[in-house]
């Protein structure tokens, strides 16, 4: 890196160019297993480079930590921030539709919140916090309190939208067949397809790779591992991935309401048989024993 950056200097001297010290940090991004170093001691004409731990590079978070927690917090902030703005000019004005708010959504906050979501690695975690902020902000603008017990799945049917696992899902899957479509000498596509000389993964858990959440996107969309690379060439066949993704959301939506139907089932056969359970005073039966308490 040092002896790159030397060629870089050199070069913008030849042009009678200079390269700010104050602006140019260094961000050292280590290996899984390996400490994060505190001082690179990477230099510009003898002056050493200030280390930082993250950098906003074209609106993206880039952080020492090689995952997306700095970008899912800054996404969620970002789009907070816009939601916020737009609240008495839109979402609380009683002259505009419903149908409007929701075009204005679409338009303004899910771009915030999944800026660059197509080269994500992401986790069950960050799907999360990211799928409970879009429904937070439908269930404001429909108007949908926590008190009414109206599911998630019927806030999305009133606001015809989709979750974050699908958008995020169409997003990726659309992204790859763009680099697959690339030439060989494109760097994403080299990128794409980068494989390690040397060293091996460690035993247990590893850290997720791009292709590990791309290759776990094609099964939940019904895709074939195998032949994926071949559909992506024919650009008109590879725009279906949507109806794809969306059987995937429908079996989302099927598992989470078959779950809430046996938790439902299983509260009111703990009601029902909780007849030695109910308070001396008011008489009130509970679920549990701390619930006397």
């Amino acid at each position: 890196m040092q002896e790159s950056v030397n060629r870089f200097a050199a070069a913008y001297k030849d042009f009678a160019l200079t390269i700010s010290i104050k602006k140019t940090e260094v961000l050292h991004q280590p290996a899984p297993g390996v400490a994060h170093a505190a001082n690179t001691s990477i230099t510009i004409d003898g002056q050493p480079l200030t280390n930082c731990k993250k950098v906003v590079y074209l609106g993206s978070t880039l952080s020492s930590a090689v995952n997306v927690d700095e970008e899912v917090s800054r996404r969620l902030a970002r789009a907070n921030a816009a939601f916020g703005r737009l609240s008495t000019n839109v979402w609380n004005r009683k002259g505009l539709s419903l149908s409007t708010k929701i075009k204005v959504y679409r338009a303004v906050i899910l771009p915030t919140l999944l800026y660059a979501s197509e080269t994500w690695t992401v986790y069950s975690r960050h799907l999360k916090l990211l799928n409970s902020f879009h429904l937070r902000c439908l269930r404001h603008l429909i108007g949908v309190k926590w008190q009414d017990r109206v599911s998630n799945t019927e806030v999305l049917k009133r606001a015809d939208l989709t979750s974050v696992h699908q958008l995020i899902d169409h997003s990726q899957l659309r992204w790859a067949g763009h680099v697959m479509r690339m030439g060989d000498e494109r760097l994403p596509k080299q990128i794409f397809y980068i494989e390690l000389f040397y060293g091996k993964r460690n035993k247990g858990g590893q850290r997720k790779r791009y292709r590990d959440s791309l290759k776990a996107n094609l099964k939940r969309s019904y895709i074939d591992t195998a032949d994926w690379e071949d559909l992506a060439h024919d650009r008109s066949t590879w725009r279906s991935i949507k109806a794809e993704t969306k059987n995937a959301e429908h079996s989302r939506n099927l598992h989470r309401d078959e779950l809430r139907r046996k938790r439902t089932e299983r509260a009111s056969k703990s009601l029902s048989d909780a007849n030695d359970l109910a308070c001396e005073v008011c008489g009130r039966k509970c679920k549990a024993r701390i619930g006397l308490i």
